[in-house]
């Protein structure tokens, strides 16, 4: 950490300006969070000017503050803001937190927090309203923003161990790639989170994935209605995304106590009559695999298991939940030792005491969690059930706490898929659109144009793939191929010859089939590199026989003319 960050991210001095009404709150906050540093307080209020705030020594104004703060909290709006913040920056402060600011100005004097800030890896509290957080040795980050919805993820938190919560200006990608690097590189940092719906550069980002891996870090998005090129670009900077704050808050406690999951195969234990089968149903929803069971699994567990329910996964428990012989933790336990990458016992009820449903699920998944060690949750199916008490409890016996069955299915393939994907690569192919409408060609010239034969009568027995390639500045080039049938695979270009055969294997292509269309996409991605950019789209139907050349039919390729400008801007 750089003398600069460490200014920000591990400050030594506060001065808090602004009205006496807003300044003695987040003065209660930082001692009820035990900041034991320096706090000056700068009272604007004319009749307080350098009145004591909350029995900490004021001062008049920033020009008499012993030294320049390393942080300020400025309570101001609109005029008296900037000027404000002009004066801090002349004084030589390291940032200031704006709660009155939805974002932060353009080219601000000083770096500029909008909304708050919270640090409780150096008991900084610095969020009116925020719920007091626990300091911890390490936790997950967020940068977010629109401070709304970091508020929206740490209402939802109950706990969750956090190490930052920083907002970055509304579309602040500038500030997402300066931040990001930083905070992933912070050995207080177990995973990051980002909310925003502007993920910048393609470029940028995908190096973004490349310091996370460097770092054994996971990085998650928290964005909405984002097109298929915009979720294979996290997917190319190995990065999953959710959809709202709750699925966020539930990949988070999963990433931040045991990482990503290496594998789609889960194991799932209903403390509830019924809840089988809605588990199984939401989860396959979800895209999520519950794993075989074993031979030996199914003995072990029919042992324990009451008469007339099946040793399956998901496996009907609730007929145990009064049993006081441990046989619902030796059935936790049983369901841990097979495939499943994290097994997950699911509890729906209103008892909430010691004795209860509660009681009884919670010791028996501390019992099981003990003896084999594998990831283990326990899921609330009414969130309302995993209190922060409940889930600080768990996490202090190892067990993860989830809530809500849609949201935390959406989180575990969210943390499936960052602990499945190889980020890295060579920065993705980007179009460089012209002046004019793209020009459409057809027919043997398009088949000429990417080497490929027309298809013939007896290419029928060949795979028959039909691909669609398609150009967004916000992505590059994104690929999209798929069969009779249903099967479909995308990604974004450049493709080496192993991502290619990959995509064959995702098809279920047989072996000669893939090389042909390694083969096939090698020549595509050949002319989109040749044209510099000019490639507005290609579509094909290709035939791919095992053991032979591609062919193809029905190929179209649009582009748009060259002109002395696109010329101009065209790489050498």
């Amino acid at each position: 950490m750089t003398q600069h960050d460490s200014r920000i991210f591990a400050p030594r001095s506060i001065s808090l300006i602004g009205p006496v009404a807003e300044l003695a709150p987040v003065i209660e906050a930082l001692r009820a969070q035990g900041y034991p540093w320096t706090i000056w307080p700068v009272p604007t209020d004319a009749q307080d000017a350098g009145a004591a705030v909350a029995g900490v020594r004021g001062f008049a104004g920033i020009a008499v503050l012993p030294q320049a703060p390393d942080l300020a909290f400025v309570a101001l709006r609109d005029g008296a803001l900037g000027a404000v913040l002009a004066e801090l920056a002349a004084k030589g402060a390291g940032a200031a937190v704006c709660p009155h600011l939805a974002a932060a100005p353009e080219a601000p004097p000083l770096p500029v927090f909008p909304g708050g800030l919270l640090i409780p890896a150096e008991r900084v509290a610095l969020w009116p309203g925020a719920e007091q957080q626990a300091q911890m040795r390490r936790g997950v980050a967020l940068l977010c923003d629109a401070p709304e919805q970091a508020e929206r993820v740490l209402a939802r938190a109950r706990g969750l161990p956090l190490s930052y919560v920083l907002p970055m200006s509304r579309g602040g990608t500038t500030a997402l790639h300066s931040l990001a690097p930083r905070l992933l590189a912070d050995e207080r940092v177990t995973a990051l989170a980002v909310q925003t719906e502007t993920l910048g550069d393609p470029a940028a980002l995908v190096d973004l994935g490349r310091v996370a891996q460097q770092h054994g870090k996971a990085l998650i998005f928290l964005s909405t209605g984002l097109g298929p090129g915009r979720k294979a670009l996290l997917r190319r900077a190995g990065a999953a995304h959710v959809g709202g704050p709750k699925a966020l808050v539930e990949a988070l406690w999963i990433l931040h106590m045991v990482g990503p999951l290496p594998a789609n195969a889960l194991s799932a234990m209903a403390c509830a009559p019924g809840l089988a089968a809605q588990i199984d149903a939401v989860g396959r929803r979800s895209g999520l695999r519950f794993a075989a069971l074993s031979d030996l699994q199914r003995e072990a567990l029919s042992r324990d298991l009451q008469a007339g329910v099946a040793a399956s996964n998901p496996v009907d428990c609730a007929g145990l939940l009064n049993s006081e012989d441990g046989r619902l933790a030796r059935v936790f336990a049983e369901m841990m030792t097979g495939e499943a990458v994290l097994s997950l016992a699911v509890v729906r009820s209103g008892a909430g005491g010691l004795g209860g449903v509660w009681g009884r699920a919670g010791l028996a998944a501390a019992q099981a969690r003990q003896r084999i060690g594998m990831p283990l949750a326990l899921l609330a199916l009414n969130r309302a059930e995993m209190t922060r008490s409940r889930s600080e409890a768990l996490m202090q016996d190892g067990v993860i706490p989830l809530a809500g069955l849609k949201p935390a299915l959406e989180a575990l393939h969210a943390v499936i898929e960052i602990g499945t994907l190889r980020p890295g690569g060579e920065p993705p192919l980007m179009p460089r659109p012209g002046e004019e409408a793209p020009v459409t060609v057809d027919g043997p010239e398009a088949r000429a144009v990417l080497g490929v034969g027309a298809a013939q009568a007896g290419d029928e027995t060949g795979a028959a793939v039909t691909l669609d390639l398609r150009s967004g500045p916000s992505f590059g080039y994104l690929l999209r191929l798929s069969r009779p049938g249903g099967g479909r695979v995308s990604a974004l270009l450049p493709l080496s010859p192993r991502a290619r055969r990959d995509l064959g294997q995702e098809l279920g292509l047989g072996t000669g089939a893939q090389e042909a269309l390694v083969s096939a996409l090698g020549a595509v991605q050949d002319h989109v590199r040749a044209a510099g950019g000019a490639i507005a789209a290609v579509e094909a139907d290709l035939s791919l026989p095992e053991g032979g050349e591609p062919r193809a039919h029905a190929v179209r390729i649009s582009a748009w003319p060259e002109t002395d400008t696109t010329r101009r801007r065209s790489p050498e």
